[in-house]
């Protein structure tokens, strides 16, 4: 409808000349052509405004959408420099910790080197006690095999004593059944009434030796010769009792000895491991605190499912402490604590670490 308009606007501006002028056929035609021209020029007109202003509008929302995109490009910038400088104080920190970080290492590596020391030391130390211990040993053995053999010649003189006491006595008995027949040989034999009298001979009394001897009123029977009195061997607990009793008075030399002999022949029995943890305190007692420890290992290896192993572990540790092993009398007690922790002994290990540490 517009353009129909558009064109009738054109003839009626046109038509003055066309009045003036002497119109044929072809120059209709001619001025239709044109008009037709105008009108597709028109239209690729109202095309190029209607895309023009496609055009501004999308200018203008890009405009938008640019200034948007500015906005976050300015936010975007702001977030970096906060991560940047979020992330230039992490590297401080973590310089700073790793620093640190290296300075605790080396004095981990120092504390290291200080406990293989002391470990290196306590090997030499234990190893030169177990060589004198072990020394210490052999010469026991080498004295209780002399004290047997002492032993064994006593006995045999003992009994060659006894035989000769009862050969002498035998004799002595023979020499006064002897004399006391010749002595009633040589008495007078009458008697009232013409009976003979009987002749009964006196009673004779002479020592020999410690031994009195009897001669009988009639002929004296040979004397059987005497057996030396065995040697009583100690009952199984002898030598236990005496240590205990010795151990309670403070006698611990006395004490070890008496506990030593008991271990000597029940090496197994039932209070071996007693007088195994008992032979230790001996030796604590008497401030060998070394060989204390030796023999309270002995408790804890041989008997491990004994009732006296949480108690010479203990020991063990407080032993380290008189060493002057504080860190050694730790490691012990931990274990103590990890291996009996509801043991009155773990208890006491708790107080004893908390005062080391």
């Amino acid at each position: 409808m517009k353009k129909t308009m558009i064109s009738y606007a054109l003839l009626l501006g046109m038509s003055p000349f066309l009045v003036q002028c002497i119109a044929t056929e072809q120059d209709l035609r001619g001025l239709e052509m044109r008009t037709r021209v105008m009108d597709d020029r028109i239209h690729e007109l109202e095309r190029l405004n209607e895309t023009v202003r496609g055009q501004a509008t999308s200018q203008a929302r890009l405009g938008n959408e640019l200034e948007n995109l500015g906005n976050r490009q300015l936010q975007h910038e702001g977030r970096m420099e906060e991560v940047e400088h979020r992330l230039q104080l992490f590297k401080e920190e973590f310089h700073n910790n790793q620093q640190a970080t290296s300075i605790r290492l080396d004095n981990i590596d120092i504390t290291l080197q200080e406990i293989q020391r002391r470990l290196d030391d306590n090997d030499q130390h234990l190893a030169d006690s177990l060589a004198e211990l072990t020394g210490s040993l052999q010469a026991l053995k080498e004295q209780q095999e002399r004290n047997q053999r002492q032993l064994q010649e006593l006995k045999e003189e003992l009994a060659r004593e006894a035989a000769r006491r009862a050969e002498a006595a035998q004799q002595a008995a023979e020499q006064a059944r002897r004399e006391a027949e010749e002595r009633a040989r040589r008495q007078p034999t009458a008697a009232p009434s013409g009976t003979p009298r009987q002749i009964t001979p006196e009673n004779v009394k002479q020592k020999v030796g410690e031994a009195p001897v009897v001669a009988p009123t009639t002929p004296a029977a040979r004397p059987s010769r005497p057996e030396p009195a065995p040697t009583p061997a100690p009952a199984e607990d002898d030598y236990y009792s005496q240590g205990l009793r010795q151990l309670e008075r403070n006698n611990y030399r006395e004490a070890y000895t008496a506990f030593a002999r008991y271990l000597e022949e029940e090496p197994r029995g039932e209070n071996a491991a007693d007088a195994r943890f008992r032979l230790g305190e001996s030796l604590f007692g008497q401030q060998e605190y070394e060989l204390a420890i030796l023999e309270y290992q002995k408790v804890i290896a041989d008997f491990s499912g004994h009732d006296r192993v949480p108690a010479a572990m203990l020991r063990q540790g407080v032993a380290f402490e008189e060493l002057r092993e504080p860190a050694t009398a730790a490691i012990i007690y931990e274990r103590l604590i990890g291996e009996f922790p509801n043991r009155r002994e773990a208890q006491q290990a708790r107080e004893r670490l908390e005062k080391i540490n």
